[in-house]
């Protein structure tokens, strides 16, 4: 999904009128239908607002990662050095490592992409990278 979709979706979802995003960025209601439309990208300071507005990372609207979830979440204390960020980093290289991690029965292991076990024959469940 390229920026402009993901800017038609967030705010559309949210209820928000191209004229009240507008008013926000100090830009014309033409600007923000040209962003959605692919026309023209915002600057990195149109797009920090975009982020604080809506309340995702830059990351997030440059579609370099799928999680939606801001910065100050992901810095969130989990224990002692541990954040959620670091979680999902460690979630990530393992995911490029593997060809895909199975949860099973609590463990997470190695499936093959040849040999996926079924979810209706065991207890295993799959997530693809």
């Amino acid at each position: 999904m390229n920026f402009g979709e993901k800017l038609f979706r967030l705010r559309t979802e949210r209820g928000i009128f191209q004229k009240e995003l507008a008013e926000y960025l100090e830009v014309s209601i033409g600007t923000i239908s040209n962003y959605e439309n692919g026309i023209h990208y915002p600057d990195l300071s149109a797009l920090c607002k975009f982020a604080e507005y809506f309340h995702v990372s830059t990351d997030y609207l440059l579609d370099l990662t799928e999680n939606a979830m801001p910065i100050d979440s992901l810095n969130i204390q989990l224990a002692d050095g541990c954040t959620i960020g670091n979680v999902l980093n460690t979630v990530m290289e393992l995911s490029r490592d593997w060809e895909s991690i199975c949860l099973c029965s609590g463990s997470v292991r190695r499936c093959p992409r040849r040999s996926r076990p079924s979810a209706d024959k065991g207890s295993c469940s799959n997530i693809r990278n």
